[in-house]
């Protein structure tokens, strides 16, 4: 802006404003015409700035608040917040990193001191990307941390580092840690149940509270012949066989639901057609109000072992080169014999029986030969006798009968008689015939003993008697002594 500026000389005399009226006046209203604009914009000014002013000191307010709300929130973060210099020194955390060790003890210490050595590249990658501003967008990596009163694996955290700048520098960093210890360990438990659902000998099927199947693992399509895709979306029912009725599956759906749990052996049927016996676990899978969500049953197919079972129950109880019952097997039988004579007063008969020139041929021929004199009179002997009848293998050449309803002397004598007369019949072996025969000796219940100690007693005397006198006979005890030999 140009002002009027009268000349020294002019002031000096007394002719500063002496100007012709009009272009004095003229020339003073433009002066004052811009003194006022001038003031104008000035007003103009200092109402901006003010305005301004107060936006910066709501701001500033804003961001006090801000800043005071941030730190609450990370002091009651339940992830570990650090800040740390740029080389990683820590200058202060919020109290769940107490999870490694106290405020005090982490302050002033690296934080890839804390690192274990399987992580310390992650940790450097994320300070380094941080202090170069170079961080990806989602630029977060796995750690293992330990803790102060454990040097090894404890933790697992997903950490993230922020630039923390100051007038454009960037002067310290920002740590976040999430620990994620359990959702790893979740992992590998899901990890571990995976591999063992899909390897596991035993088949398991999983359904839902209906029973309708939700998935199989591979060793149920191996046991039941039923792909995955064939099972899933049907009811279990499908599988079952018809061996238990309605009555059985009400007991089993009214504990599984009481207790949660079902086990027991059942039948199902295979895709085949062919029924199986499946040894059968069933579980309730529940959720925290206790619903149950799902059922988890695990089977295995039990017929090889009912197989075994039954197989060593036979080696238990049957002579396995005759096929005839052993001595157990007898024993048992005796007394089945005895209890129900006693019951009835009826008499049985028992007769030992040991093999004539067993021994003889045994040793010159061989323990082929020997084998095969015993099966053939153990098979001689099995086909004398009633369904009622036992005949027994005791060991080597020794055989016993349990004539059921067998007394009197005649009685006796015929049986003694055919039994002999069976025995001596040459066997055919390797083209030679071998001639064996039999010494017997019998007693009879209640005749020559009541109890099974006695009667084998006086049986096993009267066998000694008939095989002192020669052989191929037979001895009746008579009140604890022996008839005479009597050959057929």
């Amino acid at each position: 802006m140009t002002l009027y500026q009268p000349d020294p000389e002019d002031l000096a005399n007394g002719q500063a404003l002496r100007l012709p009226g009009t272009a004095r006046a003229v020339a003073l209203h433009d002066q004052l015409y811009r003194y006022a604009e001038d003031l104008e914009q000035s007003i103009a000014r200092c109402t901006a700035l003010e305005a301004r002013n107060r936006e910066l000191l709501e701001t500033c307010d804003w961001l006090e608040a801000s800043r005071q709300e941030l730190d609450e929130l990370v002091l009651s973060a339940r992830d570990i917040h650090f800040t740390t210099d740029t080389g990683g020194i820590i200058l202060q955390c919020n109290p769940a990193a107490a999870a490694m060790a106290s405020p005090q003890r982490l302050a002033g210490e690296n934080i890839a001191d804390w690192v274990l050595p399987d992580s310390i590249d992650n940790c450097n990658r994320l300070r380094a990307e941080a202090v170069s501003g170079l961080m990806q967008e989602r630029s977060e990596l796995e750690l293992h941390l330990r803790r102060a009163t454990n040097d090894s694996f404890s933790m697992i955290v997903a950490a993230r580092a922020f630039p923390v700048l100051r007038k454009g520098t960037i002067h310290a960093l920002h740590w976040v840690l999430r620990n994620i210890t359990y959702l790893r360990e979740t992992e590998f438990d899901t990890q571990v149940a995976t591999m063992v659902f899909k390897s596991a000998a035993e088949g398991v099927m999983i359904t839902d509270p209906d029973g309708e199947i939700l998935a199989v693992n591979p060793a149920f399509t191996q046991i039941t012949g039923y792909s995955a895709d064939e099972a899933i979306g049907r009811n279990a029912s499908f599988l079952r066989s018809g061996v238990q009725d309605e009555a059985f599956f009400a007991e089993f759906w009214l504990t599984l639901r009481k207790t949660g749990k079902w086990q027991g052996e059942l039948y199902n049927r295979k895709k085949s057609g062919e029924m199986f016996p499946e040894w059968l676990t069933i579980s309730a899978a529940s959720d925290n109000n206790g619903r149950v969500l799902s059922y988890v049953a695990i089977f295995s197919d039990i017929s090889r072992l009912l197989r075994a079972e039954k197989r060593l129950a036979y080696l238990a109880h049957y002579d396995t080169l005759t096929g005839l019952p052993n001595r157990h097997l007898f024993q048992d039988r005796l007394k089945q014999v005895l209890a129900n004579a006693k019951r009835g007063e009826n008499p049985f008969t028992l007769i030992f029986i040991d093999l004539d020139e067993f021994k003889a041929i045994n040793d010159t021929l061989g323990h082929q030969a020997g084998d095969r004199v015993l099966q053939e009179a153990g098979r001689r002997l099995a086909a004398l006798l009633r369904e009622v009848d036992t005949v027994a293998r005791l060991g080597g050449d020794e055989f016993v009968i349990i004539a059921t309803g067998l007394s009197g002397n005649d009685n006796i004598a015929r049986v003694c008689h055919k039994t002999i007369e069976a025995l001596i019949q040459p066997i055919a072996h390797e083209g030679k015939m071998l001639k064996i025969g039999g010494s017997l000796g019998c007693a009879e219940y209640p005749r020559h003993g009541s109890d099974e100690t006695s009667l084998l007693k006086q049986a096993d005397m009267a066998m000694y008697r008939a095989k002192a006198a020669g052989g191929n006979s037979y001895f009746i005890s008579e009140e604890g002594n022996s008839l005479p030999a009597q050959t057929p």
